[in-house]
């Protein structure tokens, strides 16, 4: 059975040590953080320790993970420098060389947008991996195994291409839906009338390629419909955002 411990407390940490505190191969031993009030919602995970104090304590594990800011990995990680576990960050965007001033370590890094009020089903969520060594690459799979998460290798620079698609995919998606929800409310109209439409955009996206199922006047050229359409919005930002989108397709489209 591998030991664990996670440094952080946001998000990402929380669902990754309620997960595998109840993994049947994984121990968790120590969640580590500096906010006293944000660990005690993991203390029915496991036991929990003061980043800046205590953190010798999660030495002992086989594996250490952290689940914390980009801008944070750095500085925790040199703290870890004098332990023997196998130092894993979660960043979709940072390279693993970040931790190489470590004696093992690699990348464990979830394909999805984490929320606290919301369950996740694990095996539905790729995990992206890499370490150093081979040897603790069979570790990482098998610390994705225990939650019956599929996983891929892939390094640094395609993990990285990856969660920027990610956040077009995801982050930009969300924005546009956003400024959508606005336009129903400004118009006192249900929102909700659009989930088909949105649900099946993202379904035939993903059956026969986005780039194949892209309709709607950008795509026609129906510079009426977009005229009218332009001059319907009230904002600058909105006018703005939808401009860059028409013009974005129409030279996709004379590509």
């Amino acid at each position: 059975m591998l030991s664990l411990s996670i440094i952080g407390t946001g998000n990402v940490a929380f669902h990754l040590a309620k997960a595998f505190s109840a993994a049947q191969d994984v121990n968790l031993q120590f969640v580590a953080g500096r906010n006293a009030a944000e660990l005690e919602v993991f203390n029915s995970f496991c036991t929990t320790t003061n980043l800046n104090e205590e953190l010798e304590k999660t030495f002992s594990s086989d594996v250490i993970l952290i689940a914390v800011s980009d801008a944070a990995i750095a500085a925790v990680s040199q703290q870890l420098i004098e332990s023997e576990a196998l130092i894993l960050h979660t960043s979709g965007s940072t390279s693993m060389a970040i931790l190489d001033q470590n004696k093992r370590y690699g990348v464990l890094y979830p394909l999805q947008s984490f929320s606290k009020e919301k369950e996740l089903i694990y095996k539905k969520i790729p995990f992206l991996i890499e370490s150093k060594l081979q040897q603790d690459l069979e570790m990482i799979k098998t610390l994705t195994e225990s939650l019956s998460a599929n996983y891929f290798t892939v390094n640094s620079k395609d993990r990285a291409a990856l969660h920027l698609a990610a956040v077009f995919s995801n982050n930009f998606t969300n924005h546009i839906l956003t400024e959508a929800k606005q336009l129903c409310d400004d118009s006192k109209v249900p929102f909700e009338l659009l989930k088909p439409l949105v649900l099946e955009t993202i379904d035939k996206a993903f059956r026969i390629g986005p780039e194949n199922s892209q309709t709607g006047p950008a795509k026609r050229n129906d510079t009426i419909t977009i005229n009218k359409q332009l001059s319907a919005l009230k904002s600058a930002e909105q006018k703005e955002l939808y401009t860059l989108l028409t013009q974005a397709i129409q030279k996709y489209y004379e590509r």
